[in-house]
């Protein structure tokens, strides 16, 4: 027996469990009859916990955290997560891991005392934290989190980190040392969000308020008048808002609706830019926005009531409100908040409804034809002038004073399903408006003590994953909670989860639109306060400040003069250094080096260290004599050696361009002759059951890519029977390219309807899928360059190319996408160029129309004729203005359009045989560049860049003379072609080298210089292949086999 339990616990893997690990019993190191034993033990093992209560804990190991205990500081759990406690039990009936939770009686204050600050030892008492992201910069600058970037890393397939809205993440992360730490992991996208009675606005025939101006010019003209056909007027507001004096320990953030304000005049570039402080000087921006901003809050307090913690919205007693979401969606669902449940949807009637004793419908919001007017929700408001940080002084909104600004649309030109179409239009209307998301201290977050048990620590980490990740979190945040959507997939489709939370469409569609728009990556949004002594700032001195001004108590030189002041206090006793670091730190922005330190804060540095700035000022000296010393001993041979070190260098320049442009000629050439990155396929019926566009990495990961190495593969892979459908889209959001699912519609539309007209298996077994967003890289830039590299081989490889354009809204930019807007993208321009110029339009099909309706139809034979303008298209890097980017996307596409051109001219020049007549296509490419050289192949473009926050234009070299080049190499009759072995050869080939897959050798195609007598077997990496010369004839798919062709 002794024997056989170290046996067993050898066999087993039970270190310190984590969701990757598994309990197996090693058949290869057992007898039979221990094995038996420890099949048996596995067994009695996992009954005793249950994992299948839903899809995430079903990918756990059962009973991986027995006997671990963690515990938890929660905040008024059952109004902010109420969902928590019901998932932490479901997690340890899987795991058996226990967590604890615990109640903190003040959020701002407990954390902080348990983790540790830096005046006092933290209590250490809890494991982990429910934290207010504001309240974390000392605890961050402090290291007293733990880190958890390895962390989500490592939990990328459940978590998903990247469907967390860009906006959302940036509020847990904390840069220190040039590296960005994810302290906490975000679950609440909490910002100030407006909502108005969309049903007094057409009743009155006024515009939707844009402005902060338009709120107070609105909020003023409805307050005291009769809002719901009471009678009543004494009671009916102009403005409803969260929080205001009464909404108990919020009272301390009633300063931050003025910052909201404050924002939009004092931010025009985003987080980093900050409004409240200089982020180098940290001196407080008390300036004419702070004056405007306080003047609009004077001007509404006294036409204003609390909102969404009383009945006053949802009896119809307010015109306009402004507060989170979390704090609306309570107001609208939840009947233990206001009274009235707003979600009211007895016998299918929609909407709120006051009802009397006997149940019966008194009265609710209604449009003039009678219909239901849900309250509508809207962007933040913005400001049309922001403050121009040179001069001081407000300037009007423009494309360079503004240029994250929004322009003011015609109510005819809002999408087809905004209400807001029925309003007649805004005096603001071809206006540039300063939208600024405020980010207030409502947003909550989980983090990790750095110092607790290792063990405790994962279990949180797993629980965090557990509640955060888009499998639970779809259908808990639809419940009553603080916390507000904070992914992408939690709003991608209305019937997956709002419907069933008890929604409208309505409700769900302008709440999604205004999420999406306000916390994806290009919202010029703002964070409130988050330093060291946070409280101190905003209640202690703002909060005093701004009650004693509203309240007519002080005038404005009195409220800026005593803020400056006050503020300047608590920055000094925290150190100014230190909460100029942190500053920065929260906003994403690296330290000061230690000579700005100490040109801008010399006194403070040398109250620190005198040593610190002494020892630079010496260096700074010394450095300064020699190189004195050195210029003046070397500056008469300088003299003497300039003209011959100018010819030098005038040769060397021009050799190295010479030897840089025959380079980039040869790679061009190689470019179409082999895969700098593999040919990555996604089978189709496996591309349908994902039911939505999956990211490369997570595909690679879960082993559902089919892999083909090199060109020969490629060639046999079709010869063997299968079909590669290339699909080509237009990404409809910054960060995922399908946000509304409708493309993946679309696309799963097109392959039924491909594999219907050409009799294939309806399985789509031997259907294989190429899409970017699956196929390209999308971590590691450097590899995704060489996918994009091999652009043109993916586009020309397919059998068959599939344009997805349906009618659908570019969720960050609110505008609509359809086949007008894809023709225009320089990267769908390219891949249909790639794909055309070598196979003709005969297996082009076009996919366009409205979601739900979309027609199918083969391209027209002129349907190219724009996109041979490659790169006259449009580019979101271009639209950024090449933040944070070395390069223009225009670039990377040098090297395979100047590839397949001169494949394409060499054709010509040697004569296409057979009369194919797509041939046509090829002909009308080379007489549009023939005629517009220039155009088609720019020579230079203008690249907008920033560089240390200036705006930079420069010209910059395109293809330069590379065109006149490969023409004369065609003439010439040279062409250089990779060998297996290495290196080239200069070769000449006629046009009857060129095949095309499925047809015959009549049309250009890449060179087909393999035997395509191969095996039908596929295997995946990890399995054995077989290599021929010229090509494997077996292809690489991930870990496990393929059917049998």
């Amino acid at each position: 027996m002794r024997f056989l339990t170290a046996a067993i616990a050898a066999a087993f893997i039970l270190t310190s469990p984590t969701a990757a690990e598994t309990t197996t019993c090693d058949n290869s190191l057992l007898d039979p009859e221990t094995i038996t034993t420890c099949q048996e033990w596995q067994q009695s093992e996992s009954t005793k916990y249950n994992c299948s209560a839903d899809a995430y804990l079903s990918s756990l190991t059962p009973g991986m955290y027995a006997g671990i205990t963690a515990n938890y500081l929660s905040f008024n759990t059952a109004q902010a997560t109420p969902h928590f406690p019901s998932r932490a039990q479901l997690l340890t009936e899987c795991t058996g891991g226990t967590i604890i939770f615990s109640e903190a009686s003040d959020i701002a204050v407990d954390p902080i005392a348990d983790i540790g600050s830096a005046n006092a030892n933290g209590a250490e008492l809890y494991d982990a934290y429910l934290m207010i992201y504001s309240f974390t910069s000392e605890a961050s600058s402090l290291g007293l989190f733990e880190r958890l970037n390895e962390r989500i890393r490592e939990k990328t397939v459940e978590l998903k980190y990247e469907d967390i809205f860009p906006k959302v993440r940036n509020m847990g992360e904390y840069r220190t040392g040039g590296e960005t730490n994810i302290d906490l992991l975000m679950a609440d996208g909490d910002f100030f969000v407006p909502v108005v009675r969309i049903d007094l606005l057409e009743k009155e025939g006024l515009p939707l308020p844009h402005t902060w101006d338009d709120l107070i010019e609105l909020a003023r003209y409805f307050n005291g008048t009769d809002l719901n056909d009471d009678g009543e007027t004494d009671d009916d507001w102009g403005f409803c808002i969260y929080p205001r004096t009464g909404s108990g320990f919020n009272d301390a953030w009633i300063p931050e609706l003025m910052y909201s304000t404050w924002a939009t005049t004092d931010q025009t570039k985003g987080i980093q830019e900050g409004f409240l402080f200089d982020v180098e000087t940290l001196e407080p921006r008390i300036d004419v926005g702070f004056e405007k901003a306080m003047n609009v809050w004077k001007d509404l307090w006294d036409v204003a009531t609390d909102g969404c913690i009383t009945s006053a919205f949802v009896e119809g007693r307010c015109a306009i409100g402004l507060a989170p979401p979390g704090c609306w969606k309570s107001v609208f669902v939840n009947t233990d908040e206001g009274g009235v449940a707003w979600r009211n949807n007895t016998n299918g009637d929609w909407g709120p409804v006051l009802r009397d004793e006997n149940g019966d419908a008194l009265w609710r919001p209604t449009f003039k034809d009678g219909t239901y007017a849900e309250p509508y929700r809207l962007k933040p408001f913005g400001s049309l002038q922001v403050v121009d940080r040179q001069t001081g002084d407000l300037v009007d909104c423009g494309p360079k004073t503004c240029p994250k600004g929004e322009k003011i649309k015609v109510s005819d030109e809002l999408s087809e399903d905004d209400r807001a179409r029925i309003l007649v239009d805004s005096p603001h209307v071809g206006k540039i408006v300063n939208r600024v998301p405020f980010y207030w201290s409502g947003g909550y977050g989980t983090g990790i003590r750095k110092s607790a048990d290792p063990d405790a620590k994962n279990l949180m980490f797993e629980f965090f994953s557990y509640v955060n990740s888009p499998i639970t979190s779809v259908d808990d945040i639809v419940m009553p909670s603080w916390l507000d959507d904070w992914r992408y997939s939690q709003l991608a489709s209305y019937t997956t989860n709002y419907e069933k939370g008890g929604w409208n469409y309505d409700a769900w569609n302008e709440h999604q639109r205004v999420m999406k728009a306000s916390l994806g990556n290009d919202a010029n949004s703002a964070l409130t306060l988050k330093l060291p002594g946070v409280l101190l700032y905003t209640k202690d001195v703002m909060l005093d400040q701004f009650q004693k001004y509203v309240a007519g108590e002080q005038d404005m030189e009195t409220t800026k003069q005593e803020t400056y002041e006050g503020w300047n206090d608590v920055t000094a006793k925290y150190g100014k250094i230190n909460q100029v670091d942190n500053y920065r730190a929260t906003l994403g922005l690296n330290e000061l080096t230690t000579f700005q330190k100490c040109t801008l804060h010399r006194e403070e540095m040398d109250a620190i260290d005198p040593a610190i700035c002494k020892e630079a000022e010496d260096n700074t000296t010394l450095i300064i004599i020699i190189l004195c010393s050195i210029l003046g001993a070397g500056i008469l041979g300088l003299v003497a050696y300039f003209s011959y070190k100018r010819y030098k260098s005038f040769q060397a320049i021009k050799k190295a361009h010479e030897q840089l442009m025959e380079s980039t000629l040869n790679e061009a050439t190689r470019a179409l002759r082999q895969l700098d990155y593999p040919l990555h396929l996604v089978r189709g019926n496996e591309f349908v059951e994902e039911k939505m566009l999956v990211r490369h990495e997570i595909l690679r990961n879960n082993h559902r890519l089919t892999v083909l190495d090199n060109i020969g593969d490629v060639d046999a892979f079709i010869q063997a029977g299968k079909h590669v459908v290339f699909f080509s889209h237009q990404w409809t959001g910054f960060k995922h390219p399908d946000p509304e699912n409708h493309q993946f519609t679309c696309m799963v539309d097109a392959l039924r309807e491909l594999a219907k007209q050409n009799g294939w298996d309806e399985s789509l077994k031997d259907v294989f899928v190429w899409v970017d967003y699956s196929s390209i890289p999308q971590a590691n830039a450097s590899v995704q360059n060489l996918a994009i590299r091999s652009l043109a081989v993916y586009a020309s490889s397919a059998t068959y190319f599939v344009i997805c354009a349906p009618d659908t809204k570019h969720t960050d930019l609110d505008d609509l996408c359809d086949v007008g807007t894809y023709q225009r993208r320089m990267w769908c321009r390219a891949e249909q160029v790639c794909h055309s110029m070598r196979n003709g339009t005969g297996g082009m099909f076009l996919a366009k129309g409205k979601p739900g309706s979309v027609e199918f139809s083969p391209v027209g034979a002129d349907f190219f004729i724009e996109s041979l303008h490659v790169f006259n298209g449009d580019l979101t890097c271009c639209r950024f203005e090449h933040k944070g980017m070395e390069s223009c996307d225009r670039q990377s596409l040098v090297v395979p359009i100047l590839g397949l051109y001169g494949e394409l001219l060499r054709a010509a020049h040697d004569g296409i045989k057979g009369g194919n007549a797509d041939v046509t296509a090829v002909a009308a490419f080379l007489k549009e560049v023939e005629k517009h050289q220039e155009e088609v192949f720019p020579r230079k473009f203008n690249r907008t860049m920033w560089r240390k926050n200036k705006r930079v234009i420069e010209e910059v070299l395109l293809f330069g003379d590379l065109i006149d080049r490969m023409r004369a190499r065609i003439k010439n009759g040279t062409m250089f072609v990779p060998l297996e072995r290495g290196g080239t050869e200069a070769v000449t080939d006629t046009a009857s080298d060129f095949l095309r897959h499925g047809a015959n050798s009549d049309f250009v195609r890449h060179v087909a210089m393999h035997d395509s007598t191969g095996s039908n077997g596929f295997l995946r990496h990890g399995s054995v292949a077989e290599d021929g010369r010229n090509g494997s004839t077996k292809f690489a798919r991930h870990d496990k086999e393929l059917d049998e062709a």
